[in-house]
């Protein structure tokens, strides 16, 4: 799955991007994007469907935004898991 850091602008956002394994790689990833400032448990991250479909701008079929509760929109992935 591809993980990108939700930013000002998708040129930002994509100089964030990550490939990564699973859920409890992006629940790792998140964590460390972070920090100590903000300790969240693995049942807070929700991946959900966003828009209407895809984005062709990036070439993704799906996109999905990620949230943590009690933080926000921290980021986009290609896929749900």
């Amino acid at each position: 799955m591809k993980f990108r850091f939700h930013r000002g602008s998708l040129a930002d956002s994509i100089k964030t991007l990550v490939e990564l394994k699973g859920r409890d790689d992006l629940v790792k990833h998140c964590q460390s994007l972070l920090g100590q400032d903000f300790v969240f448990e693995p049942s807070a991250l929700k991946v959900e469907p966003y828009g209407s479909g895809g984005d062709e701008r990036i070439g993704w079929e799906h996109v999905f935004v990620v949230t943590i509760e009690g933080y926000g929109v921290i980021g986009f992935t290609d896929a749900h898991c």
